[in-house]
This record gives C-alpha cells, sequence and structure tokens, in this order.
C-alpha cells in the first residue's frame, strides 16, 4: 500500500482580515499563508528565502496551482501539510494541503514551483548543496 507522508506542518487560524467580499477566504490570502508556512519550514532550518545557502542565491516561484474545496471563514482553525516533489537542479515542487481543523474538511490542495535565483546576475542557477540534502530529507515518503 503507498502512503504519503507529510513531514511540515504550519497551523493557522483565519482573521477578519483574511476574509473578502463573499465573507470567505479570500483567494489572495490563501497564497499568503501558504507562503508564510513555506517561509517558517525554511527558517526552521536556517534558510530564507532570500538566502539558500549561497551568497545572492534564493527561490522564486516560477509557477503556482491552487484548487479550492471548501470555504474558510473567520476564526476557524486550518493546518498547512506540505511535501517537496519532482527536484531537479535548478527547481522543486511544494505541494500544500489545507484542512479545515474543526470540521476535518480538505479546504485547499495546490503546489508551487519553487526556482533557485542568483539575485544579483538575474538568472537561475544550481541550488546550493545545503539546500539540496534539505529538500532530499523532506521529499515524499512512499511504500512503506
Amino acid at each position: 500500500m503507498e502512503k504519503i507522508i507529510y513531514k511540515n506542518e504550519k497551523y493557522y487560524q483565519i482573521r477578519i482580515g483574511d476574509l473578502n467580499y463573499g465573507n470567505h477566504l479570500g483567494h489572495d490570502k490563501l497564497i499568503t499563508i501558504i507562503h508564510d508556512a513555506r517561509c517558517s519550514f525554511f527558517e526552521n532550518y536556517g534558510f530564507k528565502e532570500l538566502s539558500i545557502g549561497e551568497d545572492n542565491v534564493g527561490l522564486i516561484v516560477n509557477e503556482i496551482n491552487f484548487k479550492y474545496k471548501s470555504q474558510l471563514y473567520y476564526s476557524d482553525n486550518i493546518k498547512i501539510t506540505s511535501k517537496f516533489y519532482e527536484l531537479s537542479p535548478v527547481s522543486v515542487k511544494m505541494e500544500s494541503i489545507v484542512k479545515n481543523m474543526d470540521n476535518g474538511e480538505l479546504s485547499a490542495s495546490g503546489f508551487i514551483k519553487l526556482v533557485s535565483f542568483n539575485f544579483k546576475t538575474n538568472k537561475m542557477v544550481k541550488f546550493p548543496e545545503k539546500f539540496i540534502a534539505l529538500i532530499k530529507e523532506h521529499l515524499i515518503v512512499e511504500n512503506f
């Protein structure tokens, strides 16, 4: 049996400022919450999106794709779980799942493709070895 284990978790409570005119979580706020979870993960391991192990080398978002499954409202408690997959020398995808902890419903799922970027030369570059080691440690775990 194949089972996917998500190793990275972040908890969050929906705030008034996260709501849109429909009185539920706005799509822009979802991306901001996912971004915050991603930054927290990297910071736990001594990285920042602007500094992933070499001078001037950081991460930029190349692609984003999320699907909404159920609405989130003010004061809902959510858990964002993430995993990495499709690692290449210059990019990796980070899948995130947003679950409403109050009712157990899946609220959103999707991925962000991150690219290694040198901010001084404005070019894509290979990931630093220290960063690759971190990503490999947190790649999807299957078949256990």
